[in-house]
């Protein structure tokens, strides 16, 4: 166990579920598993993958919601649930919106008392989260900020730079690593707005891999990056088919670090790019 995951389970318990099981057809046609990160008497950590939500939201409405399907199955009674100690009593709630092509870390409150007091920690800042992504183009210094303000657009489903509507925010970015073309960067915020990630990267000319909405960067294709590769053009997928980025950790006001790994064929993306691109 790394230091890091062993942070992650302080207050887990012994004996109590690692991870929480949904059946099909909860969050989609497959039975999923989602490995549980983090959890208090308030607040409960899971690692989502790609293409979930956390809560409900507007601009997403044909996506499971994990929110929704833990409450399912609470109210069922689901002994697995039990043993981890939630209380069929209190709802679990979303406390904010990641966009649902980023995976990572999940967190939910326990109750509609700690919704309001982790909401309230989000919305002012206190809680610090922190993307990893693999991207290409970016500023030669290798960090960069950008703080131009985000609004949603008045009629269509997505995010926009406005200094007449849009409101604060701020993202750090940071190049961690360099693999030819191809960087793994860090990006931080201390609070996020619907699309803020792929916005603010693309106005720094930092193209998320797979973005193909905000960056308009195409997905990594095993055959661009390694030579003699002896595959079939016509029926090649991508190395991984949503957008090369993950919330890597959530900072909570007291300092706990909540981390997450990518998923499985996104760090599978990450190791061909490293080994063929460097």
């Amino acid at each position: 166990m790394t230091d890091d995951t062993a942070a992650n389970s302080n207050h887990m318990g012994g004996g109590k579920p690692s991870a929480v099981g949904f059946p099909a057809p909860l969050l989609g046609a497959e039975n999923l598993r989602l490995k549980v990160l983090y959890m208090d008497k308030d607040l409960l950590a899971l690692e989502r993958g790609p293409n979930l939500l956390a809560g409900p939201h507007p601009w997403h409405p044909e996506l499971p919601v994990l929110s929704e399907a833990l409450n399912t199955q609470l109210a069922a009674g689901k002994p697995e649930l039990l043993r981890l100690g939630l209380d069929p009593k209190k709802r679990v709630e979303p406390v904010f919106h990641v966009d649902p092509g980023v995976a990572g870390v999940a967190i939910f409150a326990l109750g509609a008392k700690a919704a309001t007091k982790a909401r309230n920690a989000f919305g002012s800042c206190q809680w610090t989260m922190r993307f990893q992504l693999l991207a290409v183009g970016g500023p030669e210094s290798g960090e960069a900020v950008c703080s131009q303000p985000v609004a949603r657009h008045n009629a269509l489903p997505m995010a926009l730079v406005s200094t007449t509507t849009g409101k604060k925010t701020e993202t750090h970015f940071k190049r961690l690593e360099t693999f030819g073309k191809y960087a793994l960067w860090e990006a931080e915020t201390s609070y996020y707005r619907a699309d803020q990630l792929p916005v603010h990267a693309a106005e720094l000319g930092i193209d998320i891999c797979g973005e193909l909405f905000y960056c308009r960067e195409t997905h990594v294709y095993l055959s661009q990056i390694k030579r003699k590769w002896e595959g079939d053009p016509e029926t090649e997928k991508p190395l991984y088919e949503s957008p090369a980025a993950w919330l890597e950790c959530l900072i909570l006001e007291d300092g706990t670090e909540i981390h997450a790994e990518p998923p499985a064929r996104l760090a599978n993306a990450i190791r061909q790019v490293r080994r063929f691109c460097s």
